[in-house]
């Protein structure tokens, strides 16, 4: 059976994801710890084959880089990484955005960029969701935007993007890809 670590909680996706893989999967959440603190994630990595992070809006490059740094002390036999980022990091959006709860989108757009570069670096498959304003009920169709396909800027409910998080596990869909989730 896979072992599966979620880490954070951020829309509250990492208890949605937890609640879908929890009956076919052993599912650990890890939420409400200081999640650059590299050794609050040693005991829950071992044996560990997936890792979702739901992390941000802040300082995500320095607690994905807690992450690898426990990644590489404990050595699980890690198979898959899935990575909440946001819309805007490739400059794939049409317009200009005010980001939630962001007051320098720059330095914003810079940690999560980072952040995805320290996970593709990683060298083991891979998705990035790269959502738009997440919101707590459905607004509509979701679009599956492929990266570099420039995208506008609107909103997609925590259950899209927790189906689509979910999928990458069950599915074994949107590996090694980089995708932008929007509802119309």
């Amino acid at each position: 059976m896979k072992k599966v670590l979620i880490i954070g909680n951020f829309h509250q996706l990492g208890q949605k994801v937890y609640d879908k893989l929890s009956n076919q999967y052993e599912v650990n959440l890890l939420d409400g710890i200081d999640f650059e603190d590299v050794s609050v994630y040693a005991d829950n990595l071992e044996g560990v084959n997936v890792i979702y992070t739901f992390l941000g809006p802040h300082d995500v490059d320095l607690q994905i880089s807690a992450v690898i740094q426990a990644l590489d002390r404990v050595n699980p036999p890690l198979e898959q990484f899935i990575m909440l980022s946001t819309a805007g990091i490739d400059n794939e959006l049409t317009e200009e955005v005010t980001y939630p709860d962001v007051d320098n989108n720059r330095e914003y757009l810079n940690q999560q960029r980072y952040a995805v570069k320290l996970v593709d670096e990683y060298e083991i498959p891979y998705t990035i969701l790269r959502p738009v304003k997440i919101i707590d009920n459905l607004s509509g169709e979701l679009d599956i935007i492929d990266e570099g396909i420039s995208m506008q800027y609107g909103h997609v409910s925590a259950d899209s993007v927790a189906n689509t998080a979910a999928k990458v596990v069950e599915y074994g869909q949107f590996i090694n890809q980089s995708i932008g989730l929007i509802e119309r």
